[in-house]
């Protein structure tokens, strides 16, 4: 390969790496990761879940480790109905920060949910083909919701934890 050949394919692989370089996104600045988060928590308290869903997102891509951010994320996901994205958020932040009391707490509280929805169509399926699982089926189910219930109400499950502190 000729000297003037070499010089190319010098400059195109210079090139490409450049373009690879130019193209990254820009790293957030702190004043821009406050404006975001602060954006988000209005959307939250102003009964936007998804524009504070949106931006949660954006935060916790901003600062992957960051455990409040993805604690943050896992309560917006709550309150737009998706748990199982809940659940890997609130299982992210206890990879950050394993003694993390308040996603450990929400974390119980889907994984209840989860199971009273399992025992439920468990209850539902067996109806007059299995009497016995159909009556501790509807019982787990009636105990997770005393289990889940704010304190001296029996009637309603309790939400998780939609705090925004770590």
């Amino acid at each position: 390969m000729n000297t003037m050949m070499r010089m190319v394919m010098t400059a195109m692989a210079c090139a490409g790496l450049a373009a690879c370089a130019s193209s990254s996104a820009p790293k957030p600045t702190l004043a821009g990761v406050k404006a975001l988060q602060e954006q988000a928590d209005r959307d939250a308290a102003s009964g936007r879940p998804e524009q504070a869903l949106v931006a949660y997102r954006q935060l916790a891509h901003q600062l992957p480790t960051n455990a409040d951010a993805w604690f943050r994320l896992g309560n917006a996901y709550v309150r737009v109905g998706q748990p199982e994205q809940a659940v890997a958020a609130y299982e992210q932040v206890l990879k950050i920060e394993p003694k993390h009391a308040k996603a450990w707490h929400n974390l119980g509280v889907l994984r209840l949910r989860q199971a009273a929805a399992a025992f439920s169509e468990s209850a539902v399926d067996a109806n007059g083909a299995d009497p016995t699982l159909q009556q501790q089926s509807t019982h787990m189910v009636d105990g997770i919701a005393r289990l889940t219930s704010p304190l001296g109400d029996s009637r309603a499950p309790a939400a998780p934890d939609a705090g925004h502190g770590p």
